[in-house]
C-alpha cells in the first residue's frame, strides 16, 4: 500500500474515532485507538497527527485543540458536529432543480465539473433531481472548455499552486518565437471568453504578468517541496486583471482616440471601463479613449468596426494603420498565388486539433481532493443502506466516479479504523455494483461533510458561468440561489483564486426577454448589428436556444426577416422586447450544432478560402482546428471555411497584412476593395484636438 493510501486510511480512521462519541479525546487515546498511529515513535506521531489535522482543515474539517494542557500528552482534541457536517440550509425544490440544471449544462464542458457534482450531491443529500430525464433537451447549452482539454494537466497544477501558494516553473514561448523557462507565483486564474489565463509574479520580469495556460509547453513543476512558497501581496487587486479586451492584455503602452458612429457606439460603450467616452462630436459620433497594450490587436479591432469606426490618434498609430492597410491593398492586387505544390512523397504535418466532441474527451481536469472524494463516497454508501446494492450506473450518475475509482476507495473504507473498533461499513464490489453492509459507526457519516474549498469554488464558478441563461419553468433564478450558496460555503468561497469573466457580459434585461421568448414561445423583436454589412436593423425572431460559444453568448432563432434559421450574438443585440405574441415551434429548426456550443461549424461551410499566414498565426490556426502546411518561405497555407463572402473579406483585412487570401477571386476582390475604402479615411493626418468634443 502506498504512502498516500496509508495517510488516507489514517485520516479517515481519525474522523471515525473522533465522531464515535460526543466528547474530546486525549492525545494518548487518539494514538492508541486510531488505525496507523499506534506503532509510531513519539516524534513521528507528532508530525503525522499535525499533518493529518492540516490536511483535514484544507477540505473544511477542523479538529480543535480544547482547553489548556500541561503537556503534549495531556492535550485534548475534539471534532465538533458543526466542524464536520455540512450546514443545514434548506433549498426549495425549484432551487435544487436550478442547481441540477447548472450541472446538466456544464457536464463534460467545465474544468470543475467533477468537484461540482460532488458539491451538488452533498446539497441534495444524494436525492436525484426528479426532472433529470428532461435535462438533456435544455434550452441552454455551453461549448466545451477547449483550453481545459488541451492543457488540463497544466491547468490542474496551476489551480493547486494558486490555492496553496506554490511557486512553479514551466516553458513558455516568447513573442519572438523562442521558448524560455519561467519561474512564476500564480496569484489568480481567469476564465475569459473560453480561455484560461494565469496572473501572478513573473520572477524573470520581476513584475506581475499574464500567461495563457494553453500556450505553456510541457509540465508545470513546483519549484520547491515547501508547504508554501509565497503569499499574495496585500496590494494585489484581481479586479485589475479581470476580463479585458485582447488589446489590453499586458502593460499599457499608450492611449488611442477612436470615433464611432451611432449604429455601433452603444456597443463600444458596453466595453467600459476599458474605454472612456469623451462625448459626441459635431458629426454626432461618439469619441472614445482606449488604452492599449498591443497596438496590433487594437488596430485589428478598429478595422473590425468597419465603416462605423475611425482611429483619430495618436498620429504615429494612425500612420501605422495607414501603412498596414496599404500593405493589404498591395498583397491583394492582381490575381492570387496558386496553391503551392510539393515534391512527391513529402509529408507535411497536420497541426490541427479536433474539437472535444470528435475526441470524446471531457474537459474536466480539476479533480476533487482524494480525501473529500472518499468522504463523499462514504456518505453516499451509508445513506444507501436501504437498498444495500448500489449500481455502478448510480455511482457514475450521482458522484461522477468511475468503477476503478470506487473500487480503489472501497479498499480504504473497509480498513477504516480497523484496529480502533469504530467500524463504519463493509462494502463489496462485483459486476452489478457495490453491496453495502453498515456497521456501528454508520450513523456518524449519514450527513454530508462540509464542502471542501475546491468544491465550494466549483459551485460558485458554475453559477457564474451559467449566469442569467437559466430561467425555466420549475427552476429558480440562479441569482436568488447564489446568495444561499454563498451562505452555505462561507469563507471557503471567499477570496477564490479563480474567476470567470466576460469582456462584455450579456445584458440582464435582454437575456430576460430572450429567456421569456424561449420559455413561452413568444416572438421577440430585437435591434441587431450585423457585422458583415455593418448595419443596425430590427428583426422579429422565434427564439429556440441560448448557447455559449467560446467567444460569448448566442441565441439560435428563426428570423422572419431572413426567412430562415439564424444565429445572433447576444452582445450585438442592442435591445429586445416582446408583447407576448406566441409562435408555433418549427419542426425543421436544427439545434444539434448549437447544443454543442458551436456558433459556426466548419463542416457546414459551403466554401473555403485559400489563405497564407505568417508564422505568428500558428496558434490561431491550431486553436481553430485548421490543418495547415508549412511553405518553403515559412508561411502557413490553410483552407479556411466560411459562410459569407463579406465576412471572409472583413476577417482577412483584420489581419492587416499578416494573412493573404489567394482564392476565390471574388472574395479577394472584396478584400482589396474593403481595404481601399478604409484607406481613404486615413489618407491624411487628423487634427484630433479639433475633433474632440467639448467637455
Amino acid at each position: 500500500m502506498s504512502r498516500d493510501e496509508d495517510k488516507l486510511i489514517r485520516q479517515l480512521s481519525l474522523l471515525s474515532f473522533l465522531l464515535s462519541r460526543p466528547r474530546p479525546f486525549s492525545v494518548r487515546e487518539i494514538r492508541d485507538s486510531v488505525e496507523g498511529y499506534w506503532d509510531m515513535s513519539d516524534d513521528t506521531f507528532a508530525r503525522r497527527f499535525y499533518g493529518d489535522r492540516a490536511d483535514l482543515e484544507k477540505i473544511g474539517i477542523e479538529i480543535r485543540a480544547l482547553g489548556e494542557a500541561e503537556s503534549a500528552d495531556t492535550q485534548m482534541y475534539g471534532l465538533l458536529e458543526e466542524d464536520y457536517r455540512l450546514p443545514s440550509l434548506d433549498f426549495t425544490p425549484d432551487e435544487r432543480h436550478a442547481l441540477a440544471l447548472v450541472l446538466a449544462t456544464l457536464e463534460g464542458r467545465f474544468a470543475y465539473a467533477r468537484p461540482l457534482r460532488l458539491a451538488l450531491t452533498a446539497i441534495s443529500r444524494g436525492e436525484p433531481d426528479p426532472l433529470r430525464d428532461e435535462l438533456e433537451q435544455l434550452p441552454v447549452a455551453l461549448a466545451p472548455d477547449e483550453d481545459a482539454r488541451r492543457a488540463g494537466r497544466q491547468l490542474a497544477r496551476l489551480e493547486q499552486a494558486a490555492a496553496r501558494g506554490k511557486t512553479v516553473c514551466f516553458s513558455y514561448p516568447s513573442s519572438d518565437g523562442s521558448t524560455g523557462e519561467r519561474t512564476f507565483d500564480p496569484y489568480s486564474l481567469f476564465l475569459i471568453q473560453g480561455r484560461w489565463y494565469a496572473v501572478g509574479f513573473d520572477h524573470r520580469r520581476q513584475a506581475i504578468r499574464t500567461f495563457r495556460v494553453a500556450r505553456i509547453e510541457g509540465t508545470v513543476r513546483y519549484l520547491t517541496e515547501k508547504t508554501r512558497d509565497f503569499t499574495v501581496p496585500a496590494d494585489y487587486d484581481p479586479s485589475q486583471y479581470r476580463a479585458r479586451p485582447p488589446w489590453l492584455i499586458g502593460p499599457v503602452r499608450g492611449t488611442a482616440t477612436i470615433k464611432v458612429d451611432e449604429d455601433l457606439s452603444w456597443w463600444v460603450e458596453r466595453l467600459q471601463p476599458h474605454v472612456h467616452s469623451l462625448g459626441a462630436d459635431q458629426e454626432g459620433c461618439t469619441v472614445f479613449e482606449a488604452p492599449y497594450a498591443d497596438e496590433d490587436v487594437l488596430l485589428s479591432w478598429v478595422v473590425g468596426l468597419g465603416g462605423c469606426g475611425e482611429l483619430l490618434g495618436p498620429a504615429d498609430l494612425r500612420q501605422s494603420l495607414r501603412q498596414r492597410l496599404e500593405e493589404v491593398c498591395r498583397l491583394h492586387s492582381g490575381p492570387g498565388r496558386e496553391a503551392a505544390t510539393h515534391p512527391a512523397g513529402s509529408v507535411l504535418p497536420d497541426r490541427s486539433r479536433p474539437p472535444a466532441e470528435e475526441t470524446g474527451k471531457a474537459a474536466e481536469p480539476i479533480a476533487p481532493e482524494h480525501l473529500a472524494r472518499t468522504l463523499a463516497l462514504l456518505r453516499y454508501l451509508v445513506a444507501a443502506r436501504e437498498t444495500s446494492l448500489v449500481s455502478w450506473e448510480a455511482l457514475q450518475n450521482d458522484l461522477g466516479l468511475s468503477r476503478a475509482e470506487v473500487e480503489a476507495d472501497l479498499t480504504l473504507l473497509n480498513l477504516m479504523n480497523f484496529g480502533g473498533g469504530t467500524y463504519t461499513l463493509w462494502a463489496e464490489a462485483d459486476d452489478t455494483g457495490v453491496t453495502v453492509t453498515p456497521d456501528v459507526m454508520a450513523d456518524a457519516f449519514v450527513h454530508p461533510a462540509r464542502l471542501s474549498p475546491l468544491m465550494a469554488r466549483a459551485l460558485l464558478l458554475a453559477i457564474d458561468m451559467v449566469g442569467d441563461a437559466i430561467a425555466l419553468e420549475g427552476a429558480e433564478s440562479l441569482a436568488s440561489v447564489r446568495s444561499k450558496v454563498q451562505t452555505l460555503v462561507g469563507t471557503a468561497g471567499q477570496d477564490a483564486p479563480v474567476l470567470v469573466d466576460d469582456v462584455i457580459p450579456p445584458a440582464h434585461d435582454i437575456m430576460t426577454v430572450i429567456n421569456s421568448g424561449i420559455r413561452h414561445h413568444y416572438l421577440v423583436e430585437i435591434e441587431y448589428f450585423s457585422p458583415s454589412p455593418g448595419e443596425l436593423s430590427t428583426r422579429v425572431i422565434e427564439p429556440y436556444l441560448l448557447f455559449r460559444s467560446r467567444d460569448g453568448w448566442y441565441v439560435e432563432a428563426y428570423c422572419r426577416k431572413a426567412g430562415g434559421q439564424r444565429t445572433f450574438k447576444m452582445e450585438l443585440v442592442r435591445a429586445a422586447r416582446t408583447d407576448g405574441e406566441p409562435f408555433t415551434p418549427r419542426a425543421d429548426v436544427d439545434l444539434s450544432q448549437r447544443r454543442a456550443g458551436m456558433a459556426f461549424s466548419p463542416g457546414t461551410a459551403d466554401a473555403r478560402a485559400s489563405m497564407r499566414f505568417t508564422p505568428r498565426w500558428t496558434a490561431y490556426l491550431e486553436e481553430r482546428g485548421l490543418s495547415f502546411e508549412v511553405l518553403p518561405d515559412g508561411d502557413l497555407a490553410a483552407q479556411v471555411p466560411y459562410l459569407d463572402e463579406r465576412w471572409m473579406a472583413r476577417e482577412t483585412v483584420r489581419f492587416l497584412g499578416g494573412a493573404v487570401l489567394d482564392a476565390p477571386e471574388s472574395v479577394r476582390t472584396q478584400v482589396a476593395a474593403l481595404a481601399a475604402g478604409l484607406l481613404e479615411r486615413y489618407a491624411g493626418a487628423k487634427d484630433t484636438e479639433t475633433r474632440r468634443p467639448s467637455p
